[in-house]
């Protein structure tokens, strides 16, 4: 059996032998308060062959985490990508792609005679800093380490970040009825991975509302209030409630609240002036009003646009002092919002339209979804660089968004095996079409727990980065922005290259020590 260090900001394949960060040896940096990552490919590997995994020498002091990865498949292209660039995407299916990260059992998967492994050590604020050297020792095997731990500390989280939690696909992918032991268990693993990955703010459902007579509810508002608090205890600080309103048709201007009733109408302006009369009041007696956000209605367009404005004000005027937020392409909406949420790659093409939406305090976040695809933009996807992921919060400290959404944490559509269909279908409301690989989850459904993914790992290791940036940039702006032009010139223009990017990163590390200890 043989063995080859590989970068964690390159994707592995179990076909493919050579990487351009390839190495004999382990070496890894890490602010204190982060994690020191490192992936490994086995070749030579028999079917059904064991695993044995430790750590000997100078890093034994650390909480050496041991993984195995499960390779993934990605079938052949469903739909075309716009104007390709050589990277985006860089591998056409069929193909495997090591993207699942499942905690190490006793024996490995082999995939024509190869296996992955993942080793990560999370490394404590009060650690000490230096160089420590050792060997992760595998079967046989022993692969010389050296860890270095900088004298900078990791920044305290401060991006808001959501990726929408399915519990429908918790329950139905692991047979596990709502309410019981094992669905609760279930949730707080899930939960947990989204804070690994500093995931700070969760959409909420949990309103009941039941006719009391004509144009009259009653409001029962307790499974949301428990969640709130269950999640404020795990660490989230920020909510997006459910939807007001929502369309059945991306051709049609009509949009909808409580699914039934036109929002322009006088039985919708009836249901919110209660709904949110009551929802005011819970938000003020928690003290919640600067935490809870509302959407009006997802991705509004050309053709609902005005319907869209007009709710919005109704929405403000019968719950004054919450924030409005909703994910966009480039439209008429200026002045509807509290944060606009554009597709990255709208933003870039619309830069000075969106940045007048700042005026009077608005944000401006940005998001992807199954889109961009092309151009070279980047995405979460599975057929493109695994930097394009780690990317993603670099543009929120180049362009000063605090915030991020995508609408798929755990979203597997109806039928799908994550493992095996990454091309699903997706409906929304009268669309109907594939989704690119990797669009639909962050994590994987294991047996008994969710499994991780190499696109969460990268996503945790951005917003590192974005908080990294942040503070160096508090001392010295122009060091922080010298930095980021050298990889994230903007959403479609970004060094692809992992050395480069891997050296680009020890600097952020050493400067972030500089600004915090010189200072």
């Amino acid at each position: 059996m043989q063995y080859t260090v590989i970068s964690p900001n390159e994707w592995m394949y179990p076909d493919t032998g050579e990487y351009p960060t390839a190495s004999r040896t382990m070496v890894c940096d890490a602010a204190r308060g982060g994690y020191l990552c490192a992936q490994i490919l086995l070749n030579g590997v028999a079917e059904g062959c064991g695993i044995s995994c430790g750590a000997a020498g100078g890093i034994t002091e650390l909480g050496i985490e041991f993984y195995e990865m499960l390779p993934v498949f990605v079938g052949e292209p469903a739909l075309q990508t716009p104007n390709p660039t050589p990277l985006y995407p860089n591998r056409t299916g069929p193909f495997y792609i090591y993207d699942c990260i499942k905690p190490l059992g006793e024996n490995m998967t082999v995939t024509a005679g190869a296996a992955g492994l993942y080793i990560c050590a999370p490394v404590p604020k009060d650690f000490e800093p230096g160089v420590y050297r050792g060997s992760i020792n595998i079967n046989e095997l022993t692969v010389p380490v050296e860890f270095t731990v900088h004298r900078a500390v990791l920044p305290d989280e401060s991006l808001k970040i959501i990726n929408f939690y399915s519990t429908n696909c918790v329950a139905k992918y692991h047979n596990a009825e709502r309410g019981s032991a094992e669905y609760e268990k279930l949730d707080l693993l899930y939960h947990t991975l989204m804070r690994r990955m500093h995931q700070t703010m969760l959409i909420t459902g949990g309103v009941e509302a039941v006719a009391a007579g004509e144009n009259k509810y009653e409001f029962d508002f307790s499974r949301f209030e428990a969640y709130v608090n269950a999640a404020l205890s795990l660490g989230f600080r920020y909510f997006l409630a459910p939807y007001i309103g929502g369309r059945r048709s991306w051709h049609e201007s009509t949009i909808y609240v409580k699914g039934e009733f036109p929002c322009l109408s006088y039985e919708a302006y009836a249901y919110l002036a209660q709904y949110l009369g009551e929802f005011g009041a819970l938000l003020k007696k928690n003290g919640w009003t600067d935490i809870v956000y509302f959407g009006i209605s997802d991705e509004p367009n050309e053709a609902n646009a005005v319907e869209y404005r007009a709710l919005c004000g109704m929405v403000r005027h019968l719950l004054p002092g919450v924030k409005l937020l909703d994910a966009m392409s480039y439209g008429p909406f200026y002045g509807s919002l509290d944060v606009y949420v554009p597709l990255n790659s709208e933003y870039e093409k619309h830069k000075d339209v969106f940045e007048h939406f700042r005026i009077g305090g608005d944000e401006l976040w940005h998001y992807v979804c199954c889109g961009p695809r092309g151009e070279g933009y980047i995405n979460r996807f599975m057929d493109y660089p695994l930097l394009a992921t780690r990317y993603l919060f670099w543009g929120n400290y180049k362009y000063s968004m605090p915030g991020y959404l995508h609408w798929a944490f755990n979203q597997y559509q109806p039928d799908q095996d994550p493992f095996t269909n990454n091309w699903p279908i997706h409906r929304n409301a009268d669309s109907v079409g594939p989704l690119p690989p990797g669009d639909t989850h962050l994590v994987y459904p294991g047996d008994g727990e969710p499994w991780m993914s190499m696109r969460l790992e990268a996503q945790r290791e951005s917003a590192e980065d974005y908080e990294i940036l942040m503070a160096i940039a508090e001392k010295d702006k122009a060091a922080a922005d010298a930095l980021c032009e050298r990889c994230f010139r903007a959403f479609n223009d970004v060094e692809n290259d992992a050395a480069v990017f891997g050296r680009v990163r020890v600097e952020m590390l050493e400067a972030l020590g500089r600004v915090q200890n010189d200072f």
